[in-house]
């Protein structure tokens, strides 16, 4: 998948202004790529262009991964009820009908998510695009089993899943 236009004739701050909301709150991510964007055109596809991106995240140092994690709202938390999410969260949670829940679907999600941060100690984290209501509740269930280490790589993989979805809604495919 082509690019519309080659990246590295963008400004950075072009390239910003785009990219820089890719990963929750943390323009890092989409900066830390530019000069490598910059410096070749293989990153016209977007297939690799998303593997330079999940690649430098990856790399990047725990705390920078920890903050990136938190970045992330609750899923039908307060923030979506007060209408205080960015425009890709509010996009995604839309999408998964989660604007449209019941105070009873609510309720249920608030102790999720309260159940995996006692857990965790960071939000649940799912690349909710594509995903319906009942879904993101199975998700929620099936991952409070696992491990401290296999929910923090969870959770990398579905922002990393997030950031692609992002693209192609950039792109409109």
């Amino acid at each position: 998948m082509q690019l519309p236009y080659n990246l590295a004739q963008q400004s950075k701050q072009e390239y910003m202004q785009i990219f820089g909301n890719l990963y929750e709150h943390s323009p890092w991510v989409a900066e830390s790529t530019y000069d490598s964007v910059l410096n070749s055109s293989v990153y016209n596809n977007l297939v690799d262009f998303h593997t330079l991106l999940s690649g430098n995240m990856l790399a990047s140092d725990g705390d920078l991964q920890e903050d990136l994690i938190k970045s992330h709202p609750m899923l039908a938390g307060k923030k979506a009820q007060k209408n205080e999410l960015t425009e890709f969260s509010t996009s995604e949670q839309k999408s998964a009908g989660l604007n449209d829940c019941t105070e009873d679907e609510v309720t249920l999600f608030q102790e999720l998510n309260h159940q995996y941060i006692d857990k965790f100690g960071f939000p649940f984290i799912m690349a909710i695009k594509e995903k319906n209501k009942s879904e993101i509740k199975a998700g929620f269930i099936e991952r409070q089993s696992n491990s401290m280490k296999q929910e923090k790589q969870n959770a990398l993989a579905e922002i990393n899943k997030i950031a692609w979805l992002r693209i192609k809604e950039i792109y409109g495919i």
